[in-house]
């Protein structure tokens, strides 16, 4: 295992302490990895379980178009930067699926998503006659694997790989959670929008600097998401809330962040008890998931539909405590 097969780096500059903290350790669990002729090797099964006590904390990961905290989030970087030292290296790829939104540190299907859920996994096999070692390390905010085994292929022999872009998607519109937890007239983005792609990857081969086979090695689509406007309605009176519903009907940014703005400045209604807040949170989120079946946006249903589970089980402690 003396020879480089493949290597690649990617860079998590911009990534918070939690994110940081997730990448250095999967990339510990899977360095010094060890894997012999015919073996079959899975990203999920070294990296996994995402639990606090295999040393992962909270950070942002995509889950149905949005982006959520959860246990091990920014792991797919992890698994990202291994797959593309496996092209490099040749090996076969026996699993890889795409995010389900683009993600900003490779191109356009050159990703590989892990979701234990879902039972995403990157898989692939040596197959070489050799044993391979894959050495990981974190470096400076960058994550680099590098492979080595025996190298048998012909030093004129050149591979690299090529992303294209079939269509690009932009996101329409702007999708609001309105949140009874958060007073009147707050308004703030809690999810930028993302563009949607359709992508392929080509695989290029030349031997002595000449082209000498080009092939499509995988297809990758990219879901568009809208950007999340979140506004307070705690303590907002029917008519000012009726008016907010009405700017969201329109769909423009400008219009309901106005609308929300306006919450504020209407005259509030009495501070209500624990289980009537709780009733008016079911009925907002209630609301909220008629317009997202209305507008049939499968984004803006998943949002709707969490924020009505959240609301019924705030209203079912409040329920609670009154008895």
């Amino acid at each position: 295992v003396k020879d480089v097969l493949g290597t690649f780096t990617t860079s998590y500059a911009t990534s918070g302490a939690a994110r940081c903290k997730n990448i250095a350790n999967g990339c510990r669990l899977i360095n010094g990895a060890t894997i012999y002729p015919g073996e079959e090797f899975s990203t999920l099964k070294a990296i996994s379980p995402f639990t606090e006590a295999n040393g992962y904390e909270l950070a942002g990961s995509y889950l149905n178009g949005t982006v959520v905290e959860s246990f091990g989030g920014g792991i797919c970087q992890v698994s990202t930067t291994l797959y593309n030292a496996c092209l490099k290296s040749e090996l076969e790829i026996k699993q890889r699926q795409n995010h389900s939104m683009i993600v900003n540190y490779v191109k356009p299907s050159m990703d590989a998503a892990i979701a234990e859920s879902s039972g995403k996994d990157f898989r692939f096999v040596n197959n070489t006659d050799a044993p391979i070692y894959i050495e990981g390390s974190t470096v400076g905010k960058s994550i680099t694997f590098t492979i080595y085994g025996c190298e048998k292929r012909d030093p004129n022999r050149e591979v690299s790989y090529e992303s294209e872009t079939l269509q690009t998607i932009d996101p329409v519109g702007v999708q609001v959670t309105m949140d009874a937890t958060k007073p009147a007239g707050f308004a703030r983005v809690t999810q930028s929008a993302h563009t949607g792609y359709k992508a392929q990857l080509w695989k290029v081969v030349k031997e002595n600097g000449q082209q000498v086979s080009r092939e499509v090695i995988n297809h990758s689509s990219y879901m568009p998401a809208k950007k999340i406007l979140t506004v307070g309605t705690a303590g907002a009176n029917p008519a000012s809330l009726e008016q907010l519903k009405a700017a969201v009907a329109t769909g423009d940014e400008a219009t309901i962040t106005q609308a929300a703005g306006a919450l504020a400045s209407a005259p509030q209604t009495p501070e209500q008890t624990p289980l009537a807040a709780a009733q008016a949170a079911v009925v907002a989120a209630n609301a909220q998931a008629q317009a997202a079946v209305q507008s049939g946006d499968p984004n803006a249903i998943a949002a709707a539909q969490a924020a009505q589970a959240q609301a019924a089980a705030a209203l079912a402690a409040a329920q609670a405590g009154t008895q």
